[in-house]
């Protein structure tokens, strides 16, 4: 009689297969699984923060828009504070401009003023808010900046408002 003859089957413990359970997972499945299940969580995180780094960006572009406003006001303030013997207090205002600037800069946002610009130029990147005719104007320029445009790593995100001056002429020939 062989070794072999002398084996006899025993039962399977409790939990390993059987009439009444599957057979147990591969350690390679289960490695599928925990990998598959892993890079599904992965991708929910990556569209976290994809949409939350889109929303941060929008903000950024609306405070672009009023730094660039807060900028214009403190050069219009510039001459009448030195005037009045507040130059100290321009040159800080000039400081703290800079330091809310600085991190806009750093994501790559920035604002283009588009005044004194030919429309052909800005065509694509501004809404006209409205025109101006006077004879100071030779042709179709962008005569006040309302709202800046504002730039996303090199991108337009948000055309700029503008009021369009063109000659005389041209005003007349638009009205007829």
């Amino acid at each position: 009689m062989s070794d072999w003859d002398a084996f006899e089957e025993r039962p399977l413990p409790e939990g390993l297969g059987g009439p009444e359970q599957p057979d147990p997972v591969s350690p390679g499945r289960e490695m599928a699984a925990l990998l598959q299940r892993y890079w599904a969580d992965l991708q929910s995180e990556r569209n976290r923060v994809q949409k939350e780094s889109a929303a941060a960006r929008k903000i950024l572009t609306e405070l672009a828009v009023h730094v660039a406003r807060l900028d214009g006001l403190l050069r219009e303030a510039a001459g009448p504070l030195e005037a009045s013997g507040a130059k100290s207090l321009g040159r800080r205002l000039h400081v703290a401009r800079k330091q809310v600037l600085e991190p806009l800069h750093a994501m790559d946002i920035t604002t283009q003023d588009p005044t004194g610009k030919p429309y052909e130029s800005v065509a694509d990147e501004v809404d006209i808010a409205g025109w101006r005719y006077g004879p100071e104007f030779t042709a179709e320029v962008v005569a006040e900046t309302l709202e800046p445009i504002v730039l996303d790593r090199g991108t337009v995100v948000r055309l700029g408002q503008v009021i369009m001056g063109a000659p005389l002429s041209a005003g007349t020939e638009n009205d007829a």
